[in-house]
């Protein structure tokens, strides 16, 4: 009796790992939405905010490498506007997202990159949403 119990509780922890892998993407979001446009603002319906996902084919002005759970450099430093990308070095997916949540990148799988661009100046900790315990207190230092 008591494996038949069981058995409902395991199909749902399994669809629960299937539901968290196959929303995985490559593609950065934000807590606005949208995307930067041409001359700086947030499009795709956002209101702007501290940081946003960078154009389609935009290239990286500051690059992170993500490898065994962590950031480097540390702390990363760019200027307002510079593209930041930061490229998964592990088997793990990871997401580069600020502490209060306002933007982030998706799941950024093992080679690929998720880009952000920084709207204002300002010194910002962020951590990995898969491994928050494990990846957390890192910190982006932007400048005028």
């Amino acid at each position: 009796m008591r494996r038949i119990a069981l058995l409902p509780l395991l199909m749902i922890a399994a669809f629960a790992v299937a539901a968290c892998n196959s929303a995985a993407t490559n593609a950065p979001t934000t807590g606005t939405g949208g995307s930067v446009a041409p001359d700086g603002s947030a499009g795709g319906g956002g209101a702007g905010g501290v940081c946003a996902t960078a154009e389609a084919g935009a290239t990286a002005a500051v690059s992170v490498e993500i490898v065994d759970f962590a950031y480097s450099p540390q702390p990363v430093s760019a200027k307002v506007g510079d593209v930041i990308g930061w490229t998964n070095g592990d088997d793990a997916p990871h997401t580069a997202t600020l502490d209060d949540g306002s933007c982030g990148t998706d799941n950024i799988q093992n080679g690929a990159t998720g880009l952000l661009v920084f709207n204002e100046a300002g010194t910002f900790t962020y951590h990995c949403n898969v491994h928050p315990t494990q990846m957390k207190d890192f910190t982006i230092e932007i400048t005028e």
